[in-house]
């Protein structure tokens, strides 16, 4: 600045002298024409004022263009002198503004930093500061949210040295985790086990209204009950979300969190007693707020809470047994010395006795159970108005009053006024005084309820609850019993194992209460129809046994007759409709030579299921060799094998193509998914031996999951293969269909191995449809929407097929193979591949024909019509690992027999 004003300096004097220089000049010729004036009198003479100096101080010779130089001159000088005062001033302002932003920053306003430039000389300075601040204000901020949970964590221990009721307590957290602890919103949900829900009963900074409306449930089973709520209540521990998912929530938990306002959540278990018994949620408005330091001091205020719950109770419990013992002490007053150590209030039978047998205290309820008055027993021998005596007829405190013992007795009884009886339990002490006996006090009560009860109980453990007949158990131990008579005393027994037919048609159309209604309706008059010593027990569902003791075969026979009769006969009736039922029975006798009491059950059990296959609503005999009971006990043997290779994994597949029959579909390729299974020395078993076993006891739809999964597995680590074939074919059981979960099954293996659904068909037997045509439709129409396509196999069997066919949303009919094996032979078999292709056609259906055996039956189903053809004699069955060559696929042709 100062090398500034110098320059400025020297440049006016310098135009001063040139612009003046004339007048020096002038001066000087003056001073000598004079001669006799010098130049410095004439100074002096201006000086004195006798010469007076020109006004202008412009020379009067200057020219015009001087004259412009000089007021050019001057202007620049004003404006150098503006200049200079302008970035004199901008300087200052400059100097100004820095000090104030490090007054600023100094007195903590951060956000005083981002005044500061970001380029020239000073943005290094700049950025140092920008990321000192930032630092410090991340810091401080943590710091600041520390503080507020701090002071929460202070308020909140204030308010429970005030003991607050629960709910109380729970509303005033609530606020001041908002108001102090700075959350945007907190609330709280009280834990109900049971029904696995979480009831909010407190909140803040969420209006109640919509918080009221919420259901929380803890359902792990249920997508609703996956939330870190159920996570903090089973694990009893803190559960934190430091970024709450933007994305539109899909539990009621989700959509209350997006609309909290805040970007982190923690959910702290709140436990008293080891159960935790309500949750408390708290939402911040910051990513990851919820750091190590804010989960302890939470942490410790939720362990507030439970301090204060449980001093609570404490308080609560010793103000009852405050105001009890008040109580108790108003009416110990009133008593004397030996009723000192009794509340008149108790529920139990409390009177003394003196060394006399005289009554000298009783209480009310002591004296209501007798049906006396107190004063009808006060000071009189109450053992002369009361009769009180077990089984020997003794006094029930001679042992008191002899020796001086106290005594508890279970099994006794004392008898009314009105001389009725009723059980007690008591128990007498005697009244000591210098080791003399002094008399006694007897406590006693009433145990008629809870004998009752325990009888109810025994029933309940020995019967069934539904139809009140011997249960599995019971039933069980008569046997032994039963076969250890047979073993000892050479004695004849009989066992009956009946299951009722067609049973589940009541379930499946009316529903269980339906069905447990008609069970007991006829256990009742089974119970009328046996002998009064023959044991009759239901053993599960619908399946009964019967035990006749001490009778031979031929009885037990007449006896099975007459309950076949009565079933029967029987007629049940629900909401207009009409059902019968009849029942299954296998007789099996119990000797000396039975070898235990689990083979005799074994038997009866094989004989029924024979009775079952010989028509239903027979009877089957058990006798030695019994080819039938064989064949069933080889089944039941068999299926221990077929759960072990489920295990296993001896199970595998193989494919067999279905053959197109129309020339022009070029890469139709269709292929049939068949299972086998390998026994423990690794024979083969065909399905034919191992699939009838599996679905007589209900373990076929554990095959076909495993069919299914290992398919859709083969299916996604093929790709090739999968790109070649147009439709997979895959076989379900008639049980599989009544099993509610099947479809989400097979859609979550969908999902998991990413297959186009649009490939893959389920053929379903025609007589498993028909048995279940509401579950099939469901099932059908639920999987078709995926893109599934369905199959009805073996059609033709059934006696209804065209009727129901039509309400069925399959894609292709497979002709039962009975029909399609004699074509050549018999004309009614062709006329009902005939019927059944044309049948097919006009709804929309492709059909399949099974059992093409040879190059005759193939030509007649093209000449028919059909639209494809499997079987033997078109191509066998082959493992999954051979994909067949070209070569191969072009020997599959119309008229080509391989």
């Amino acid at each position: 600045m100062q090398l500034i004003l110098k320059v400025v300096v020297s440049f006016s004097a310098l135009l001063a002298v040139t612009l003046l220089m004339p007048d020096a000049r002038q001066l000087h010729a003056n001073t000598s024409l004079d001669g006799n004036t010098t130049a410095l009198q004439s100074i002096a003479q201006i000086k004195s004022g006798t010469i007076s100096p020109k006004v202008n101080y412009l020379p009067e010779s200057l020219s015009g263009v001087q004259a412009g130089v000089l007021l050019i001159g001057g202007v620049v000088v004003i404006g150098l002198l503006i200049m200079i005062r302008l970035i004199k001033s901008r300087w200052e302002s400059s100097i100004q503004r820095y000090e104030e932003i490090a007054r600023s920053l100094s007195e903590g306003n951060y956000l005083a930093v981002t005044r500061l430039p970001v380029e020239g000389r000073l943005a290094p300075i700049s950025r140092v500061l920008r990321q000192l601040v930032s630092e410090n204000f991340l810091y401080q901020q943590t710091i600041n949210q520390q503080k507020r949970v701090y002071s929460a964590l202070s308020e909140t221990s204030k308010m429970v040295l005030r003991n607050p009721p629960p709910l109380v307590m729970f509303e005033h957290a609530c606020e001041i985790a908002v108001n102090f602890g700075g959350f945007t919103a907190a609330w709280v949900g009280e834990v109900d086990i049971e029904a696995k829900l979480l009831h909010p009963v407190a909140c803040a900074g969420i209006p109640k209204e919509r918080l009221k409306v919420c259901k929380f449930d803890l359902d792990l089973t249920d997508p609703e009950g996956d939330s870190p709520l159920a996570t903090a209540v089973y694990g009893k521990c803190a559960s934190v979300i430091d970024r709450i998912d933007p994305d539109v929530g899909k539990t009621t938990w989700h959509r209350l969190a997006q609309s909290s306002g805040g970007q982190s959540v923690a959910v702290f278990p709140i436990v008293v007693n080891h159960d935790v018994i309500a949750a408390f949620t708290l939402y911040a408005d910051g990513p990851e707020y919820f750091t190590q330091t804010i989960h302890d001091l939470l942490d410790e205020m939720v362990s507030n809470f439970a301090f204060a719950i449980e001093n609570h109770e404490r308080s609560q419990a010793h103000q009852l047994a405050h105001n009890s013992l008040e109580e108790s002490s108003k009416q110990l007053t009133e008593a004397n010395k030996q009723l000192s150590m009794l509340l008149e209030s108790t529920g139990e039978g409390i009177f003394g006795v003196d060394e006399n047998d005289n009554c000298t205290f009783i209480n009310k309820a002591g004296a209501e159970m007798l049906g006396y008055t107190q004063q009808e027993l006060i000071n009189k021998p109450i053992h002369k108005q009361v009769r009180m005596f077990d089984e020997s007829g003794l006094s029930f405190n001679s042992r008191v009053v002899e020796q001086g013992d106290p005594v508890r007795v279970r099994d006794e009884s004392f008898q009314r006024q009105n001389e009725t009886l009723f059980p007690v339990e008591y128990s007498t002490y005697p009244i000591m005084e210098h080791r003399q006996f002094k008399g006694s006090v007897t406590v006693f009560r009433d145990v008629t309820s809870s004998r009752s009860m325990m009888r109810e109980m025994r029933f309940l453990a020995t019967h069934d609850s539904l139809t009140h007949l011997l249960n599995r158990h019971a039933f069980d131990q008569r046997l032994r019993q039963a076969f250890s008579d047979s073993k000892e005393h050479n004695a004849q027994h009989v066992l009956l194992y009946m299951d009722l037919d067609q049973f589940k048609l009541v379930n499946d159309t009316c529903g269980h209460v339906a069905g447990d209604m008609m069970l007991r309706q006829l256990s009742h008059r089974l119970q009328r129809t046996i002998g009064e010593n023959d044991v009759l027990a239901r053993l599960g569902g619908d399946e009964f046994g019967l035990l006749m003791e001490n009778s031979n075969l031929q009885q037990a026979t007449q006896m099975a007759n007459l309950i076949s009769s009565t079933v029967k006969a029987f007629r049940f009736s629900w909401e207009g409709r009409s059902f019968t039922t009849g029942v299954s029975i296998g007789i099996v006798a119990i000797g000396p030579k039975t070898e235990s009491p689990h083979n005799a059950l074994s038997a009866a059990d094989a004989a029924c299921y024979v009775a079952k296959d010989m028509g239903r609503n027979r009877i089957h005999v058990y006798q030695p060799y019994d080819e039938e009971i064989n064949r069933q006990q080889g089944e039941m043997h068999l299926v221990t094998k077929i759960e072990s290779a489920i295990d296993q994994r001896r199970f595998s597949l193989l494919q067999q193509p279905i053959m197109s029959l129309n020339s022009s579909a070029i890469g139709d390729e269709h292929i049939e998914l068949l299972v086998r299974m390998q026994d423990e020395e690794g024979t083969m078993i065909m399905p034919g031996t191992f699939i009838p076993a599996a679905e007589r006891y209900n373990i076929m739809h554990s095959v076909d999951r495993w069919v299914i999964g290992e398919a859709f597995r083969w299916l996604s680590e093929n790709r090739e293969r999968l790109e070649e074939l147009s439709l997979c074919a895959i076989n379900l059981s008639g049980q599989s269909l009544g099993e509610s979960t099947l479809h989400e099954y097979i859609l979550e293996q969908l999902r998991h191995y990413g297959l186009p659904a649009e490939k893959i068909s389920f053929e379903i037997t025609e007589t498993a449809v028909v048995s279940r045509l509401d579950q099939a439709t469901r099932f059908i129409s639920l999987l078709k929407r995926r893109g599934f396509r369905f199959a009805l196999d073996d059609f033709g069997t059934g006696m209804s097929s065209f009727a129901y066919l039509k309400h069925l949303p399959v894609d292709y009919l497979k002709i039962d193979g009975s029909f399609v094996r004699n074509m050549m032979n018999d004309p009614v078999d062709r006329a009902m591949v005939e019927s059944i292709n044309h049948i097919g056609h006009l709804m929309g259906l492709k059909t399949i024909a099974e059992y093409v055996e040879d190059d005759q039956t193939l030509e007649q189903l093209i000449d028919i019509g059909v639209d494809y053809a499997q079987g033997y004699g078109v191509v066998q069955p082959m493992p999954l690992s051979d994909s067949g060559s070209d070569s191969d696929r072009q020997n599959i042709s119309p008229g080509t027999i391989h």
